[in-house]
């Protein structure tokens, strides 16, 4: 039986269980009154008592399917929510080793960019490189500010404070590495046009005086 049909049956017998008590009681008040009269009672009360007490039998066992149904029930529901939940974690156990491998690459890769910036900012900079939208990388006593502007164009301000980064750095000042050295190499192209343009060869710096024109023109 299924909870439906196992709740008719309860209600069934209970229906019966009420009738029988009804006419149990009144079989017993007539067989006391023909004891009292000196007559033999007869067998209805014994028989409604027989029922009533199989009806009881019946009644128990039929709760006790729907406790053990509910039960049943329970444990199912429990069992999916975990199954539901296990699937749901390892989703994100793959997504959290993402995270991970991806900061793993990162803090090799910062070093190894930190330390080639390292070598190498006094020769860009006697070159006549502009190093001013990296060299913040090499300070040692506050948050490197070209890695907090790449973490803010990578995710935004949000990601920078999921880090613990409280920076007054916004989403329009961000910048990504690649993008801050290229600014460093577009200043170094614009000193080899300007040693070009200073050229005592008329069409080498003529060439070069134009591209000095037309990258300011489209600044």
């Amino acid at each position: 039986m299924d909870k439906n049909e196992l709740d008719k049956r309860i209600a069934d017998l209970q229906a019966e269980r009420e009738r029988l008590t009804g006419e149990l009681d009144k079989a017993r008040t007539e067989a006391r009154d023909a004891m009292i009269a000196g007559q033999k009672p007869g067998g209805t009360a014994a028989a409604l008592a027989e029922r009533l007490s199989i009806v009881d039998d019946a009644l128990a066992e039929l709760q006790d399917r729907t406790r053990s149904a509910a039960d049943s029930a329970e444990r199912n529901n429990r069992k999916r929510r975990a199954e539901s939940a296990l699937e749901a974690t390892s989703k994100r156990s793959k997504l959290a080793a993402a995270v991970d491998e991806a900061l793993n690459a990162l803090a090799s890769s910062w070093d190894a960019y930190a330390d080639a910036l390292r070598k190498d900012v006094g020769q860009v900079s006697g070159a006549g490189g502009d190093l001013t939208a990296v060299e913040r990388a090499l300070t040692n006593n506050r948050a490197a500010e070209p890695l907090v502007k790449a973490l803010i164009q990578s995710g935004g301000v949000k990601l920078a404070r999921t880090f613990g980064i409280d920076t007054p750095i916004r989403e329009r000042h961000a910048i990504s590495l690649a993008d801050a050295e290229n600014r460093v190499a577009e200043s170094l192209r614009v000193e080899l046009l300007r040693v070009k343009a200073e050229s005592p060869q008329p069409n080498v710096s003529r060439e070069a005086q134009a591209e000095l024109e037309k990258m300011e023109t489209a600044r």
